[in-house]
């Protein structure tokens, strides 16, 4: 089986599969190729077969071999698979995704993801251990809980948290959780914990969660650079609620 390991800001996968065909593997070696000891390992894997719609579809898997919904930083990855095993002779993509047709488009090193655009569903509180956390519920394809603090988690908190929140039956498909901190109008500082894997480096569909829910109190433009352990995300807003990463 030919693979390759790619990743977004240390958000890693394994991609394999091609336009041309329509097979998905099980579950089992979705976990196996997942597994750090006993396989080759990585966050989540990304599946490429044929699409009647798009150039190809994208299905992404977590180490439960459940397919998500959508990831944005896996889109990228995608992209850049598609790009080097030379399936299509051009640099921008329409992508198939459970939740929708999406476009990226490489330009050089840059690649830049049409995420879409984000719903917040909800703004509410949770109360875990006796302290309050006021939230904000968005879907961008895949679901998020966006909580913004004026102090830091250390890792005991960010992990109790973040692992306490993402299985909280007021989500009952569970929830990716991002935890951020609003430190201008165009910058954003954010740690997330992925319902699938525990804390990742990176999120893009994250970053446009934070975006959105930080959009609905006006809290910033835009344009905003999300800066979490993996790197700088920049996410832009068109003029129809669209969202763009780079």
């Amino acid at each position: 089986m030919e693979f390759k390991k790619l990743h977004t800001l240390g958000n890693d996968f394994i991609v394999f599969g091609n336009p041309y065909i329509n097979k998905i593997h099980d579950s089992d070696l979705i976990a196996l190729l997942c597994d750090r000891h006993y396989g080759i390992g990585c966050d989540k894997v990304v599946f490429i077969t044929s699409s009647s719609t798009a150039d190809y579809f994208m299905h992404v898997f977590d180490p439960s071999g459940r397919e998500i919904e959508f990831s944005g930083n896996a889109l990228s990855c995608s992209a850049k698979y598609v790009a080097d095993c030379g399936f299509y002779k051009k640099r921008s993509f329409s992508v198939e995704t459970p939740c929708g047709v999406r476009s990226v488009k490489m330009d050089n090193s840059d690649i830049t993801v049409e995420i879409g655009t984000p719903t917040v569903i909800e703004k509410s509180a949770l109360n875990i251990s006796g302290v309050s956390l006021p939230y904000y519920y968005v879907t961008v394809g895949s679901p998020h809980c966006v909580v913004f603090l004026t102090y830091g988690l250390d890792d005991r908190e960010f992990n109790y948290f973040g692992s306490t929140i993402a299985k909280h039956p007021i989500f009952p498909n569970g929830v990716n959780v991002e935890f951020a901190c609003l430190t201008s109008n165009n910058r954003i500082i954010m740690r997330v914990w992925d319902r699938g894997i525990g804390e990742t480096s990176s999120s893009s569909a994250g970053s446009c969660a934070c975006a959105a829910a930080a959009q609905t109190e006006s809290l910033c433009g835009n344009i905003v650079q999300v800066y979490q352990q993996g790197g700088i995300i920049t996410v832009e807003t068109n003029n129809c609620g669209n969202m763009f990463t780079t």
